[in-house]
């Protein structure tokens, strides 16, 4: 898959889309795609700093949707729930209340789990799918139409 059939399937045919598969290639380049907004709204940011905090919030909200949903179906691929993406977010609320508590050495502690479970996560997202057909769906690297 091309870096321009990524980012219009993810921004249009599967914008919302949490069934089925997502190869690596079509991840991949959605990811590089949302990396180049980023830069492109930092860039606008640091030119009109007064324009930055709403640039940023829509751009936000625009990929967010699309972000969730290819990350899925990636996981999906795995032959893994999408709830996996949340593992970094859940370990991190211990964190949270540490600091609210000055438990300092608790927010080192989940600092460190959510670190682990993301780079846990990279891995799995650069993994080969599974082959053939899953729970999830058909393969998407499958070209026999099945």
């Amino acid at each position: 898959m091309e870096f321009r059939d990524a980012v219009k399937i993810c921004l249009t045919k599967k914008y919302c889309s949490f069934k089925g598969r997502a190869s690596r290639s079509e991840f991949w380049w959605f990811c590089l795609f949302t990396l180049l907004i980023n830069i492109a709204v930092a860039i606008v940011g640091a030119i009109a700093p007064a324009l930055a905090s709403i640039i940023s919030a829509v751009q936000a909200l625009w990929l967010l949707l699309p972000t969730v949903s290819v990350s899925t179906r990636r996981l999906h691929d795995r032959d893994l729930s999408g709830w996996w993406q949340a593992l970094p977010a859940a370990l991190m609320l211990p964190g949270l209340i540490g600091l609210a508590t000055d438990g300092e050495w608790l927010f080192i502690v989940a600092a460190l789990a959510v670190s682990i479970a993301s780079i846990g996560l990279m891995v799995v997202y650069a993994l080969k799918g599974t082959s053939g057909p899953n729970r999830f769906g058909p393969d998407p690297l499958d070209d026999s139409g099945v």
